[in-house]
């Protein structure tokens, strides 16, 4: 009864043959309690006929019905134990009712072994046993229909077939009460059956139910516990951006106070001033882009302008704009550009943007004296990589699952003193999905992070020309 590899089941084919197995485990249930009163009936009835039987002829019918209820016993507790899956449905249908035909047709055999010629008093207990067996099993395993059809088939057949072929009007007469009596059987059986199986479409349901319910309260905690876990990050960032905000705004207010008022009559004061004010005022605007870049992208607002661009070329742009802020925090950019690297079809605006998110996060996280290595080159597969590694502090690994939602800070500590807003990550894991591409993080703490973004192979506008 081992299960088969066969295709997977459709969800009607799973539902159908689920109550199938609990149809077929309700009947085997009604047969399972008598596996110990079968023998003992079986002894009972040969005790009954032996001033008609021989004892041999017994013996033989008796142990041809104990010997033939095994493999029905053997289903019945094989069945509780395990409870079958509905990928087993067919194997256990078939076993099952291959075992329960066989006990019918040993059991039914009473009409052959104990049935004695020209003895109407044998013959009248004979069919009342019969009528009493197909009775009793019509209500015991209605619900499962192979077993009700084989338990007419059988134990029908003898009690119409064995008075018929006695001959007379009242063995006639007899054969036809008993053909009446089996389609009253056939009835209420099929009352039965449906009665079962309605009972256990209603229990399967509630099973259904009580399943999804529960995935349903699975889905809903995870949700709750990441919209709280949001809505914290979201707060920290509110906090943190609120004291960045203030100051970068505070210094401009307060220097521009100190010129306005003319504190100070020195005019390279003024100058001085002016230089912190102009500073101060890029950092603002640099977070309040960071800001309404990641809505735009959040809102399928960012419009990509795709072009055939040079992929080294942008590199080398990046590098220049962020030489003067490397230089200032003590650190030495690099690039290793692989030759050849074909164009790629993007938006150059937005590469730049990944670059640049990219390296101001090295510089800021590097201490002095260390480095950040821009790199790109063209797989095997075509795809593009490309992307900053760095020698700074590293990742805490219980920060890194939440490096690319938004708000989150990926290390503690700012070792330049340039905080951010938290968003470069999420920018740069927006605008390479707009270009079908991804992006991955490797950190080590104490040694440095590696970031890498992925054009695939269909951008590689070269790769593509060389192919067709």
């Amino acid at each position: 009864m081992e299960p088969e590899s066969q295709p997977a089941l459709t969800a009607a084919q799973l539902r159908g043959n689920k109550l199938v197995l609990a149809q077929l485990g309700h009947a085997l249930r009604g047969i399972s309690p008598n596996s110990w009163l079968r023998p003992a009936l079986a002894l009972i009835i040969c005790l009954m006929f032996e001033r008609w039987i021989t004892a041999p002829r017994l013996i033989t019918w008796f142990v041809l019905v104990a010997v033939c209820a095994l493999p029905l016993t053997a289903a019945a507790v094989l069945f509780k134990r395990r409870t079958p899956g509905p990928e087993e449905t067919q194997n256990w249908t078939i076993a099952a009712t291959g075992a329960y035909a066989l006990f019918a047709l040993s059991w039914s055999s009473m009409g052959y072994f104990l049935w004695v010629p020209g003895n109407d008093l044998n013959h009248l207990v004979v069919m009342l046993l019969l009528a009493c067996t197909v009775g009793g099993n019509s209500a015991l395993v209605g619900a499962f229909l192979p077993f009700s059809v084989v338990a007419f088939a059988t134990y029908g057949s003898v009690l119409v077939l064995t008075p018929l072929l006695q001959g007379g009007s009242i063995y006639n007469g007899l054969s036809a009460l008993a053909a009446l009596f089996l389609a009253y059987l056939v009835l209420m059986s099929r009352q039965v059956y449906r009665t079962a199986t309605n009972m256990l479409s209603l229990r399967e349901d509630k099973d259904d139910l009580i399943a999804e319910l529960a995935a349903a309260k699975v889905q809903a905690e995870a949700a709750r516990e990441r919209a709280v876990a949001d809505n914290i990050a979201k707060s920290h960032f509110l906090a943190d951006m609120g004291h960045d905000l203030r100051t970068p705004l505070n210094a401009i207010l307060g220097f521009s106070e100190m010129i306005f008022t003319r504190t100070f009559k020195d005019p390279e004061k003024h100058y001085e001033y002016a230089e912190l004010i102009h500073g101060s005022g890029q950092n603002l605007l640099a977070m309040i882009n960071d800001i309404l870049d990641l809505a735009k992208i959040e809102a399928g607002r960012f419009q990509l302008r795709e072009a055939d661009i040079d992929l080294a070329r942008v590199i080398e742009d990046a590098i220049q704009t962020m030489n003067s802020k490397a230089e200032a925090a003590g650190c030495a950019l690099t690039m290793e550009v692989e030759a050849g690297l074909p164009p790629v079809f993007a938006d150059e605006r937005a590469l730049r943007q990944v670059l640049l998110n990219l390296l101001s996060n090295a510089v800021k996280f590097t201490p002095k004296g260390g480095c950040a290595m821009v790199f790109a080159c063209a797989m095997p597969d075509g795809a593009v990589h490309f992307g900053v590694a760095d020698t700074g502090v590293g990742i805490p690994q219980d920060l890194q699952p939440h490096l690319f939602e938004n708000f989150r800070h990926g290390r503690r500590e700012v070792v330049s003193g340039a905080k951010g807003a938290g968003l470069g990550l999420p920018i740069v894991h927006g605008l390479m999905a707009m270009h079908g591409g991804s992006v991955s993080l490797e950190s080590t703490e104490g040694e440095g992070t590696r970031v890498t973004a992925v054009l695939p192979a269909a951008r590689a506008r070269a790769r593509l020309q060389a192919a067709s």
